[in-house]
């Protein structure tokens, strides 16, 4: 009886250990998908991670290096500032029309150039008179506009222009239609008008003319004198 007991128990044993194999071998088949899965979720966050570094370490490394171009410009403009007076003038010789030469001046701490005496006139005549320019109908363009109304000039800080200080080219100022149907709003000193202090020519504003930047004196960041 015993024997045949045993022998029972036995076969029991040996269904259920056949029966336990299989999950085994999926059990262990299953944790080994897991730690592929979880391998890969690893290796994608670090590359992520890795990735997100790289590119902060690049834009950090771009914003410096546009920052140290931008200095070296700036710095290098500066030592082209000339200072008369309680001023400084910068002469840019990068033709832009009126809007984008303001924005131009304005990038270095001034403003298109407003005139306020015979003498500052006479001091931009002569320095327009040596001024190298591509042709002889060069322009630079000054912070004087009548685009808001027409007749009515103002400088570009809101000051009306002084009836007692105009340095209109004869004829001019003409509104000019004929060469662009807005007319001319925007005032620029020319060379060909040299030979007197009379120099002014009202122009289209979208046309692209040398400008004259104007600043205080002690507002840059470089030089003794106007620095």
């Amino acid at each position: 009886m015993l024997m045949r007991f045993s022998s029972k128990c036995s076969s029991g044993e040996a269904a259920a250990f056949q029966h336990e194999k299989p999950n085994r071998k999926s059990n262990l088949l299953l944790w080994a998908l897991l730690a592929a899965a979880l391998i890969i979720v690893y290796r994608l966050a670090f590359d992520k991670i890795r990735t997100n570094k790289t590119l902060q370490t690049l834009k950090e490394e771009n914003e410096a290096l546009r920052k140290h171009i931008s200095d070296h410009f700036c710095l290098k403009l500066d030592r082209n500032w000339e200072k008369h007076g309680d001023k400084c003038y910068y002469f840019s010789n990068i033709s832009l029309f009126w809007k984008g030469s303001r924005s131009f001046c304005e990038d270095l701490g001034a403003d298109l150039v407003k005139i306020d005496s015979r003498e500052e006139q006479e001091f931009l005549v002569e320095k327009v008179k040596n001024f190298v320019m591509d042709t002889i109908l060069g322009s630079f363009w000054i912070g004087l506009t009548d685009s808001e109304v027409e007749g009515n000039w103002t400088w570009v800080d809101g000051s009306p222009l002084d009836s007692r200080m105009k340095f209109w080219l004869e004829g001019e100022p003409n509104n000019a239609a004929g060469r662009s149907v807005s007319g001319e709003d925007c005032v620029a000193i020319v060379k060909r008008g040299v030979e007197d202090l009379n120099t002014w020519n009202d122009d289209t504003c979208s046309f692209a003319h040398k400008s004259i930047c104007e600043k205080p004196a002690g507002t840059g960041p470089s030089s003794s004198a106007c620095g």
